[in-house]
């Protein structure tokens, strides 16, 4: 154990101790609050654009201006559905909405301003930038015309910007709510009445079926307490994907400098392979839960301050806390989290023991990309649709059961079925330990390459003979 813990205390200083480590460290936290500031600015600072619509009446105008309006009123009525959620104390239901409609029409990046001419190649100038027009913000370029084409059958959207499309998008929503208006009055129907038919549709509430006892103490309505356990699933699952792919790095160099370098031989004069192999891999687990937790840390601290912020936050973050604290998940999460990085490890650090350069690394990333891919593209099935039959043949696979596993705890599969997928992961986890302890012997101690693979693979299941 004391052999153990020296390497394992040699690979760990020697990551988190150089400068590299800790400005990568740093990098994820540090991007991620510039990336929601330049966000913030770059939705803040988006400037201000005229408009202008020509047509013989005011017809077309009116209808876009009454799609700003609606959609306005929408942000407004789902700020007001916030607010009620978070139980906010300082504004009421109405405050919320003037104060949201108000901002609404004071962030209005489109403006409707006269046409300064009544044809195209009368606004080309103003189109192109060379004339400006007058406006509420004062003298701007005319950004965009829309003009109703001579037959009547089309309102042209005319702008020198081919990219932003946000106007002509709201007129085309315009010019159809326009278009059903008019074929209501005619049908002699008020402009209001599919809206009063949809009001008279029925709702679709979600209602969970428990029994009699749990309906009688939590109800039946579907809340955030139910979804929780699967999104706290889906976040283990991703977190074990995360560290297996952090791995990489430091296996594969870390394994090829010490063969270049004839570290190894220096190393097994003091220590057991297989005690090289556990300090190893349990430094590597250190160094990744040293970033783990470090920006865990980072985002329970902002979660504080959101918390702190904002009264009732903490009513939505509970139903997550609580369903991380149940040992119906978190028990098994772990276990496949322990086992997932053990076999995932092991398979990455015998393959770095077969490389001496890191262009021989480089050939096996492909298919060590593909490895991890794989059990990506099962994670995403699983939280989009935990009963798919591919979900439970994949499960039994074992390069995916550690993810999958964890995603079907909190849809309560049988018994036997966890403890069995579990057997499972634990012999495939000491099937790998045992192999990749071969192929690291031949590699680290013996100089095997990369194109002796297939024959040790061969002596390993006794078609050539016993193993060196």
């Amino acid at each position: 154990m004391r052999n153990i813990l020296l390497i394992f205390r040699r690979d760990y200083l020697g990551y988190v101790k150089a400068w590299g480590f800790w400005l990568s460290l740093a990098a994820v936290p540090l991007l991620m609050i510039i990336g929601a500031a330049l966000a913030g600015f770059a939705a803040q600072s988006s400037p201000v654009r005229y408009f202008a619509v020509v047509e013989p009446g005011s017809i077309y105008a009116n209808a876009i201006e009454a799609e700003f309006q609606r959609r306005e009123q929408a942000d407004a009525e789902r700020t007001s559905e916030i607010v009620e959620q978070l139980d906010l104390p300082a504004m009421g239901e109405d405050d919320a909405r003037a104060a949201a409609e108000g901002a609404g029409v004071a962030n209005r990046k489109f403006i409707a301003v006269p046409a300064p001419a009544e044809s195209i190649d009368g606004l080309r100038p103003y189109l192109l930038g060379e004339k400006t027009v007058s406006g509420p913000l004062g003298d701007k370029p005319l950004f965009a015309a829309l003009i109703l084409a001579e037959d009547g059958s089309e309102l042209e959207y005319w702008s020198d910007d081919v990219n932003v499309d946000q106007l002509r998008y709201l007129a085309q929503d315009a010019m159809l709510r326009l278009a059903r208006r008019d074929a209501l009055t005619e049908a002699g129907l008020d402009e209001d009445f599919l809206q009063t038919v949809d009001d008279a549709a029925f709702a679709v509430p979600a209602r969970r079926i428990r029994t009699v006892e749990e309906q009688d103490a939590a109800g039946n309505e579907v809340t955030m307490a139910d979804r929780a356990p699967m999104f706290v699933a889906g976040g283990l699952a991703y977190f074990l994907w995360l560290m297996v792919f952090s791995i990489i790095q430091y296996l594969l160099m870390g394994t090829i400098e010490e063969r270049s370098n004839k570290i190894f031989d220096t190393l097994l004069t003091s220590v057991k392979l297989p005690e090289l192999l556990a300090g190893k891999l349990l430094a590597v687990f250190a160094v990744t839960s040293t970033m783990m937790l470090s920006w865990g840390l980072f985002a329970f601290a902002g979660g504080t301050v959101v918390a702190t912020q904002i009264p009732g936050v903490g009513n939505i973050i509970e139903p997550f806390a609580a369903a991380l604290a149940n040992p119906a998940i978190i028990v098994p999460g772990l276990i496949s989290f322990i086992l997932g990085y053990i076999m995932y490890g092991m398979i990455f650090m015998a393959l770095g023991s077969l490389c001496d350069t890191i262009q021989e690394a480089q050939t096996l990333l492909s298919p060590m990309m593909i490895l991890l891919m794989l059990p990506m593209f099962a994670i995403f099935i699983a939280f989009q649709d935990p009963g798919s039959p591919l979900v439970d043949i994949a499960s039994w696979i074992p390069f995916f059961t550690p993810f999958l596993l964890i995603l079907r705890m909190p849809h309560d599969p049988p018994l036997w079925e966890v403890l069995a997928q579990m057997g499972l992961m634990a012999a495939f986890a000491l099937l790998i330990l045992w192999l990749s302890t071969k192929v690291y012997r031949a590699g680290a101690v013996h100089g095997a390459g990369i194109g002796d693979m297939g024959g040790m693979l061969k002596r390993m299941v006794g078609l050539k003979g016993k193993a060196a």
